[in-house]
C-alpha cells in the first residue's frame, strides 16, 4: 500500500515539474531590444522566459494569466502590451509561445506550421521557430527553440 501512495505522489510531481526549453529569442520594438540565448519555463498557470545577456544580468519575463512580470516588476497584461507593444491583445506573447494562431483569418497551413499574413503583419510558426513582424510598427518576436546538447 505504501508503495501505491509513492508510486502516486512520485508521478503527481514528476507532471507537474515545469518544462524547461532552451531557446533563442530577439525581441525588437520600439521600446525593446533584447536578443541572446536562453530558456523557456512553462508551469502550472505561468510561462517564463529567461534571457542571459552576454556580460549583464539576466532578463526574465514571467506570463501569468493577468501580469506580466519583467524582473520581478509586474504590470497588468493589457498595460503592458499597450505601452511597449502598442495595443495587441493581452494574450499576445501566450499565442506565440503556444505557437497558436493570432487570430482566426488568414491562416495557410505549411508542412511544419502555418502562416498568418496580412498588409503589415507576417507571423510564422514552424516545429522549431516562431517569427512575429509587423512593418507598420516596427515590431519583432522571434524564437527559436533550441534542441538539448547531448
Amino acid at each position: 500500500m505504501k508503495f501505491l501512495i509513492y508510486f502516486v505522489l512520485f508521478i503527481f510531481f514528476i507532471g507537474c515539474a515545469p518544462k524547461t526549453t532552451p531557446i533563442f529569442v530577439t525581441i525588437n520594438s520600439p521600446k525593446i531590444k533584447i536578443s541572446d540565448e536562453g530558456f523557456l519555463k512553462e508551469g502550472f498557470g505561468y510561462k517564463e522566459i529567461i534571457i542571459y545577456k552576454a556580460g549583464n544580468f539576466p532578463i526574465k519575463f514571467l506570463l501569468k494569466q493577468n501580469q506580466i512580470c519583467v524582473n520581478n516588476k509586474c504590470f497588468n497584461k493589457y498595460f503592458f502590451i499597450k505601452h511597449y507593444f502598442y495595443g495587441y491583445e493581452k494574450d499576445f506573447f501566450d499565442k506565440i509561445l503556444s505557437k497558436k494562431p493570432l487570430s482566426l483569418k488568414f491562416i495557410k497551413k505549411t508542412s511544419n506550421g502555418f502562416v498568418q499574413k496580412s498588409k503589415y503583419i507576417i507571423y510564422i510558426v514552424k516545429k522549431n521557430s516562431v517569427l512575429f513582424k509587423d512593418k507598420k510598427r516596427k515590431i519583432v518576436v522571434f524564437i527559436k527553440f533550441l534542441k538539448e546538447k547531448r
